[in-house]
Order: structure tokens, then sequence, then C-alpha cells
């Protein structure tokens, strides 16, 4: 059956530093879906075109106009992967009341408002720290920082708060090797090391992963993404960050194909 597919590029200002990566994989997506079916693939900075079921939308959009209309297509019945849901859960702020309600393992965290210090957590004084902002992914440098006590701490929000961030995630830092990973519901995995002399994960630690970063995106609802996951010198593993619709630079090609077919597997009956 053909079916008609909508992919939406996600706005520049969500994509710091890939605006052309971001949008490869979009229509690396596209060029396989259109091999069977009838593809469209539109700016989100520009207005969204009527749609209906069963169009399937692959959205990649995080900005509020474009994310209002994908509400409304999926009230009428469209199917939006991601859903909206899903994305507005990835905001920090989300994703840390979603990680700790279904036992995720993650950094100790807390999220606190830009204009009030005393909410610092005590282990703040014994080791560095991240402060990101709680709201929307990085759009800038200094929306994650790596500070090292109170003070700092204390200055980086206050920073955050004068451009008009209301709240951060203040988070411990724990001490080992950031994975990247990529990911598609059920379908796909892969994870990349910091470095090429980094030790490599072995099987148990990959199942381990996947599980792990399976777990997150199922409590956010996400279906395509990626994220960061930190193996510990210990060999336990905490997930920092999941975010929908990384760029999947590294790997493009076998998640495109994944992403396609994934995305096909959404049709749904005439």
């Amino acid at each position: 059956m053909t079916v008609d597919f909508l992919g939406i590029a996600r706005e520049p200002l969500y994509s710091p530093g890939k605006v052309e990566a971001d949008r490869a994989i979009l229509d690396a997506v596209a060029e396989r879906l259109a091999a069977e079916h009838r593809v469209r693939v539109v700016s989100a900075e520009q207005p969204l075109p009527a749609v209906s079921a069963p169009t399937v939308v692959f959205a990649m959009c995080q900005g509020p106009a474009a994310l209002a209309t994908l509400r409304d297509w999926e009230a009428a019945g469209v199917r939006v992967v991601n859903c909206t849901a899903a994305i507005a859960n990835t905001h920090r702020r989300h994703m840390l009341a979603a990680f700790e309600r279904h036992a995720v393992a993650h950094p100790p965290s807390r999220l606190v408002r830009t204009d009030a210090p005393a909410e610092l957590p005590e282990w703040i004084d014994h080791g560095d720290t991240w402060i990101k902002r709680g709201d929307v992914h990085a759009t800038e440098a200094d929306d994650v920082m790596r500070i090292d006590g109170p003070g700092a701490a204390r200055e980086a929000l206050t920073a955050l708060g004068r451009r008009g961030v209301a709240t951060a995630l203040v988070q411990r830092h724990v001490d080992g090797d950031v994975f990247k990973f990529y990911a598609v519901r059920g379908r796909f995995f892969t994870a990349f090391p910091p470095a090429d002399d980094s030790r490599p994960l072995t099987a148990a630690e990959t199942a381990a992963m996947r599980a792990l970063a399976e777990a997150g995106a199922a409590a956010l609802e996400l279906e395509v993404f990626g994220g960061d996951c930190v193996r510990g010198a210990d060999g336990e593993l905490w997930l920092v960050d999941v975010n929908d619709w990384p760029s999947y630079a590294r790997c493009r090609s076998d998640a495109s194909a994944a992403i396609a077919a994934y995305l096909t597997a959404q049709i749904g009956p005439n």
C-alpha cells in the first residue's frame, strides 16, 4: 500500500552547529521511504501544510508553533513520530521527573530555579557538577556548564537567569567513559566510545546499555532517539541525557534504514 509521509525539518535554533547533519538524516529517511511511498519534507520555520490520516509524519521540529500544529494533527488521528508528548518530555524538567518515576538509573540530579541558589543539593560541595538549562536542549555553549563548587554554581545559575532561563538541572558529575548512543525503538542500537583508545563495550555491557537506553526512552515515550550514557569506573551505567531525533551522523546509513522501516510499520488501515 502506498501512503503519504511528511517529514518536518528541525528549526535552526534547536540545531546549534548541526543544521546540515540534522537535515541529512531526515533526507536519508525520506529517500528510503520514497522508493515505495509519496514523501514530502518541509521546514518547521514555514507554515505547515494541512494533513490528515493515514499520513505518517516524521518530525524533528521542536519549536512551539510547529508542535501546536502537530498536536492538532494527533488529535485528528495523524500518526506523528516522535509524538509531541515525547518531544516535550525530553526537556530536562520533564525528563528528570520521568526518570525518577520509572526508576531509570541517572546521576544524582535536582531541578532548581535559577533565582533560588539556596536549593542547591548538598553533594555540590564534593566534586564537579553540571549545570544545564531546564527547559529545551542546549541552543548555545553556556546552556550546559561543568562547574566546581557552590560559588561557581550560583554564578552559572545567575547567568542563565539573566538570559530568561527560569529553571536549571543541577547534576552530579560521574567519572567514567561517556558513550554516545543512537537508537530506534526495538529495531536499532549502536554506541560510540569517547575516544578510539577507550575500552570498548563488552557484549554484556552493550546489552545492558541498550536496555537502559530503551527504558529511558520508554519513560519519555520516545521512538527515534539518542543520548549519552556513562560507564562508571566500577562498570555501573548511568543515563545522562536522551534526545529526540539526533543527527545519527556516525551511523546515518544503518539508522535511516531502521527509521524508514519503523515508520513504514506505522502505516494504518485505509
